[in-house]
């Protein structure tokens, strides 16, 4: 069975909405980054690309170091726009909402990698869902 086998018909269903509720996230981060486009011009267009291409790593390989790669960025962008920027309520709660998606998605990736490698080295298989 291949990883993408493995995904659809082993990886428990909280894995995979972990998964999912990191790339909402990063979807979102990408969509801020088309939005700000109309600030920064072209330059943005690096920011959607990169946040793009991690979200995308983070949903069709379930990679760890994309979804990291990806929470630090948020992390270090926030934490830059916090300390240059006065930023009100509403944004502090789009913070936490988003940062604990993509916490969720980083911990559904390490997860299925767990998972995937444990069925690799046949140990032990996942619990079916039932």
């Amino acid at each position: 069975m291949d990883q993408k086998t493995f995904w659809r018909e082993q990886t428990p269903q909280k894995t995979k909405s972990y998964i999912i509720w990191g790339v909402l996230g990063g979807a979102f981060l990408c969509l801020n980054a088309l939005i700000s486009m109309a600030l920064y011009g072209a330059l943005a267009l690096i920011d959607v690309a990169l946040v793009g291409g991690l979200t995308l790593g983070m949903y069709f390989k379930q990679s760890r170091v994309c979804a990291l790669v990806l929470l630090a960025l948020f992390v270090f962008s926030n934490g830059v726009s916090a300390y240059f920027i006065k930023l009100g309520v509403m944004e502090w709660i789009l913070i936490v909402v988003f940062g604990y998606a993509l916490v969720c998605g980083a911990l559904g990736t390490f997860a299925f990698q767990k998972e995937w490698r444990a069925y690799r080295n046949k140990t032990a298989l996942p619990p079916t869902q039932g």
